[in-house]
């Protein structure tokens, strides 16, 4: 923001600021995606703003579309009159948003210190503006993304992703910015927005742990960890001064602590609503035939049943009485599978302890034949003397 309106408003979120512009001796070209890319040069995690020289220090507020500097709104003080978040959350049973994606493609993109798509962690912001909204705030990143921007919005009903999470952005400071995914939190006019917000915000944190195989550990107490405030950014890591989301959390009567033991559940939940898949030992083609033999409690899969990808075909019973041709045979954990045919069109997977096999290859025995040639013919063999009749010959 320009520094003659600066003064209007009092408080933010994001850290623009790794280190003066006055200790980058050489100015990067412009930020771009061709352009940002090697892990190499750190001054990739300092915002172009301050590389150029632009922003020397942490720009302060919030713009809507028209550019006007919105007033600034005094902090409410903590108040312990509200009910307890979490309890609050599970007793009204919440649902959690969806995802939307607007990524935008102006901005930057570089991986992070460990290479791309390693995030170690997320970091926990708040816009610290109580007048903004969650499309006002990503409609301002999007114009001064040079001096900061995060991955991801979450408000009472919404989740947005504006960056790929694969990649670094500059909301934290340039040692947050190497290491971790950043999400802002929207603020709430109300006790209840607010714990429709956290319940948005907890299940985002929880799903991008997961999503990277990273596990809930607060770095709040001791800066170790995969869950940070900006303040705990500040305290350990350094490159920024701000203490997010901390005060704003105090002022709903919530802390930091029981803000991870919600990402904690909705982690385990997530962790226990996945679908674990039977692996298949073999997949081999074969020839035999069947019927079948126990139709009840049985059907017909496009895949062994549980292995991925694997959707009901129709019961097992519709195919009594007909013929099948074995086209493949498969072994998973449970049980072994063959997928067959009937009247040359392929039908699906079936537990072969559900069909009568009464013909495969390995029913059959070795037999000594010997083969006879008659002089008079050419490219023809019998297993017996041919014996030439007048009836043959139509003499009778």
């Amino acid at each position: 923001m320009k520094k003659l309106v600066k003064s209007a408003v009092v408080f933010t979120s994001l850290a623009f600021i790794g280190v003066s512009a006055t200790m980058i001796t050489e100015k990067a070209s412009a930020a771009s995606t061709e352009t940002v890319q090697s892990v190499d040069d750190q001054s990739i995690y300092i915002p172009q703003g301050v590389r150029d020289g632009t922003a020397t220090e942490e720009h302060d507020g919030f713009e809507d579309g028209t550019n006007s500097v919105l007033k600034s709104v005094p902090l409410l003080r903590a108040t312990t009159g509200y009910p307890d978040v979490n309890s609050y959350i599970k007793s009204n049973k919440f649902s959690t948003a969806s995802i939307e994606k607007q990524l935008k493609s102006q901005f930057p993109k570089f991986n992070y210190r460990n290479g791309y798509g390693k995030p170690e962690g997320v970091v926990i912001h708040e816009t610290a503006n109580n007048s903004s909204t969650i499309e006002g705030e990503i409609s301002y990143m999007s114009r001064n993304y040079n001096n900061a921007f995060v991955h991801s919005f979450v408000d009472k009903s919404r989740i947005i992703q504006i960056h790929p999470t694969e990649n670094g952005v500059w909301g934290a400071g340039q040692y947050a910015n190497a290491r971790f995914i950043q999400v802002e939190l929207v603020r709430s006019k109300t006790f209840d927005e607010f714990a429709r917000s956290i319940n948005n915000y907890a299940y985002y944190a929880a799903y991008l742990l997961d999503q990277y195989k990273l596990p809930v550990d607060s770095a709040h107490s001791d800066g170790k960890g995969t869950v940070w405030s900006h303040d705990a950014v500040t305290r350990y890591l350094g490159g920024t001064t701000h203490t997010d989301p901390v005060s704003y959390f105090n002022q709903w009567g919530y802390n930091f602590n029981s803000f991870v033991t919600l990402i904690n559940e909705k982690y385990k939940a997530i962790q226990a609503s996945k679908v674990t898949y039977d692996k298949i030992e073999y997949d081999k083609g074969v020839t035999a035939y069947a019927r079948v033999k126990t139709a009840p409690g049985n059907a017909v899969w496009t895949r062994p049943y549980k292995t991925e990808g694997a959707k009901l075909v129709n019961q097992l019973s519709v195919y009594q009485g007909k013929n099948m041709r074995i086209l493949r045979e498969a072994k998973t954990p449970i049980t072994t599978w063959y997928q067959f045919s009937i009247d040359g069109k392929t039908i699906g997977w079936v537990d072969t302890r559900a069909l009568d096999t009464f013909y495969k290859q390995s029913m059959e025995t070795p037999a000594n034949l010997t083969r006879y040639v008659a002089s008079n013919k050419t490219g023809e063999a019998y297993t017996k003397f041919l014996l030439r009749t007048r009836m043959l010959d139509g003499a009778l």
